[in-house]
C-alpha cells in the first residue's frame, strides 16, 4: 500500500512538471499577440491626441516610433519561440525523470514505515535543547556565585533565569539574595512578590502582599503591585476593594498599556460577582491626580510660532530656538519636577549638539521617574551620544541595567548589556542576555540572524 501511494504521488508531480513546459509554446504566442493588440490601441489613442492638439508633431513621432520599436521586440520574442521549443525534449524529459529518480532514490535508501516528525515535535526538540543550555548555564552562574555571594548582578540574572525556567521556589530563593544586597530595592521587591505568586500557583501569599506594600510605600502606583493587591483583596473576598485598587490602576496606566485588557476583564468579572455596577467605579482623587500629571501634554510652541519661525532667516531662526530653548531651562529651574519638561529640553540641547547639557536635562528627568523606562531610554541614548569607536561607557551600561530590572526583555538593554558582559569575559553572562533577546526576535530578521551568530561566535570561545 505504502508503495501505490509513493508511485501515485510522484506521477502527480510528473504532470506537474510537464504540463508548464507543454503550455510554455501557446502562452508565449498568446502574450505576443495580446502585446501587439495593446501597442495598436496605443497607437491609435496617439493619432486622437495629436488631433485634439494635446501634444505636437515632434512629441507624436518619437511616442509613435517607441510604440513601433516595442511591436517589433514583440514579433523577434515570437519568432525566436521556435527555437526555444527545441529545448522541449529535454525539458520534457527531465520533467518525466526527475520523479522516477526520485523513487530509486527512496527505494534504494529511504524507509518508508518510520513515521514522519510532525513540525510542533521538532519545535518542540529545538526548545528543549535551548532550555538545556540555558539550565546548565544557570548552574555554572550558581555555582560561581557560592564563590561570591555579594554580586547583585550575578544573584540578579540568577533570580531571572530560575524564573524563566519556571523553578519558582529556587527563584524566590534568588530574589531575597537580590533584596537584601539592593537595600530592598523596589523592582526585586515586586519580583520576589510575584515569584512567590507563582510558586502559590497563583495565591497572593501574606509574604507576597507584604512585599507588594512595601513596593507601594514607595512608589505608590507601581502597577505590578497595584494589580496583586487588588488580587489579594479579590481572594479574599473583598470585591470592593479590589475593584477600587484596579480602578485606580486603569487611571494611572498608560493607554496601550498591554495590561489593560486583562486588568478591564477582572474588573468585569469581579463586579459580576459582588454585584456592583461597573459605572459607580471611579478612581482615586490621587489616582486622578497622579494621571493628570503623567499625561500632561508637553508644553512648546504654537503652530502661529512655528509659523514665524519658519519665514525667518537661518540665523535669526537658530536664535529664536536658543531663546526658546534657554525660556525652558529657566522654567524649569523654578518649576524642577517636571518630567517631560526635563525630557523635551534634553531633546532640544541634543538638536543644538549640546551633548553634556542633552546628559545633565534627561539625568534630571530620570532621577525624577526612575522606574519609567522611555525615560530611562532617553537618557541612555543621550549617554551614547558622541562615543567614538565601539567603547559602551559605564553610565550607559548601568542606565541600561536599571531598564532591564523594569523590563527583562527590553531588547536595546539585553544586546547592549550582553555585549558589556562578552567585553569583560563574562561568557555566561552575556549568552544568557542574547539568549533571551533571540528568543524574542523574529527567526527571519536580520537582527536574529546578527544575535544568533554572535551567540555561536561566543560558544566557539572566538
Amino acid at each position: 500500500m505504502t508503495w501505490i501511494v509513493i508511485l501515485l504521488l510522484a506521477a502527480l508531480a510528473a504532470a506537474a512538471l510537464i504540463a508548464p513546459v507543454l503550455r510554455a509554446r501557446r502562452d508565449s504566442a498568446s502574450r505576443a499577440a495580446y502585446d501587439r493588440e495593446i501597442y495598436r490601441d496605443q497607437l491609435g489613442e496617439l493619432e486622437r491626441d495629436r488631433g485634439r492638439g494635446l501634444i505636437d508633431a515632434a512629441e507624436a513621432e518619437a511616442a509613435r516610433a517607441e510604440i513601433a520599436r516595442r511591436m517589433l521586440a514583440t514579433e523577434r520574442d515570437e519568432a525566436a519561440a521556435p527555437a526555444k521549443s527545441a529545448l522541449r525534449p529535454v525539458a520534457l524529459a527531465a520533467a518525466a525523470a526527475a520523479p522516477v529518480l526520485a523513487v530509486a532514490l527512496y527505494a534504494a535508501l529511504g524507509s518508508p514505515e518510520i513515521p514522519g516528525v510532525p513540525f510542533a515535535a521538532r519545535v518542540a526538540d529545538s526548545n528543549a535543547n535551548a532550555r538545556a543550555e540555558l539550565t546548565q548555564r544557570v548552574a555554572a552562574l550558581a555555582q560561581r556565585l557560592q564563590q561570591n555571594t555579594e554580586d547583585l548582578e550575578g544573584w540578579t540574572l540568577l533570580a531571572r533565569s530560575l524564573t524563566a525556567l519556571e523553578r519558582f521556589n529556587e527563584a524566590v530563593t534568588a530574589w531575597r539574595q537580590v533584596g537584601r544586597l539592593s537595600g530592598g530595592a523596589p523592582e526585586p521587591t515586586a519580583a520576589l512578590g510575584e515569584t512567590l505568586v507563582q510558586a502559590a500557583n497563583g495565591v497572593v501569599t501574606p509574604e507576597a502582599r507584604a512585599a507588594f506594600e512595601r513596593v507601594r510605600n514607595t512608589s505608590p502606583f507601581d502597577a505590578r503591585s497595584m494589580f496583586y493587591i487588588g488580587l489579594a483583596e479579590a481572594q479574599a473576598g473583598n470585591g470592593a476593594a479590589a475593584l477600587q485598587v484596579w480602578t485606580d490602576l486603569v487611571a494611572v496606566s498608560p493607554e496601550n498599556a498591554p495590561w489593560l485588557p486583562t486588568l478591564r476583564e477582572r474588573i468585569r468579572q469581579t463586579a459580576a460577582e459582588s454585584r456592583i455596577d461597573p459605572a459607580s467605579l471611579k478612581p482615586s482623587e490621587a489616582a486622578q491626580r497622579f494621571a493628570t500629571t503623567a499625561r500632561a501634554a508637553p508644553r512648546g510652541p504654537v503652530a502661529t510660532d512655528v509659523e514665524a519661525m519658519q519665514r525667518m532667516a537661518p540665523e535669526d531662526r537658530q536664535k529664536a530656538i536658543r531663546g526658546m530653548v534657554e525660556g525652558l531651562a529657566a522654567r524649569l529651574e523654578a518649576e524642577p519636577n517636571d518630567v517631560e519638561g526635563w525630557r523635551r529640553l534634553g531633546r532640544a540641547r541634543l538638536v543644538l549638539g549640546e551633548i553634556d547639557k542633552a546628559k545633565a536635562a534627561y539625568a534630571k528627568a530620570a532621577a525624577l521617574a526612575p522606574d519609567r523606562v522611555e525615560v530611562l531610554s532617553d537618557y541612555a541614548g543621550a549617554l551614547l551620544e558622541g562615543v567614538q569607536g565601539d567603547a559602551l561607557p559605564p553610565d550607559f551600561i548601568a542606565v541600561l541595567r536599571r531598564i532591564l530590572a523594569i523590563d527583562p526583555d527590553h531588547g536595546d538593554a539585553l544586546w547592549f548589556v550582553g555585549l558589556a558582559e562578552a567585553k569583560a569575559g563574562n561568557r555566561d553572562a552575556a549568552a544568557l542576555m542574547w539568549t533571551r533577546l533571540l528568543g524574542r526576535l523574529p527567526p527571519d530578521s536580520r537582527e536574529y540572524e546578527e544575535v544568533k551568530q554572535r551567540l555561536e561566535d561566543l560558544r566557539a570561545g572566538k
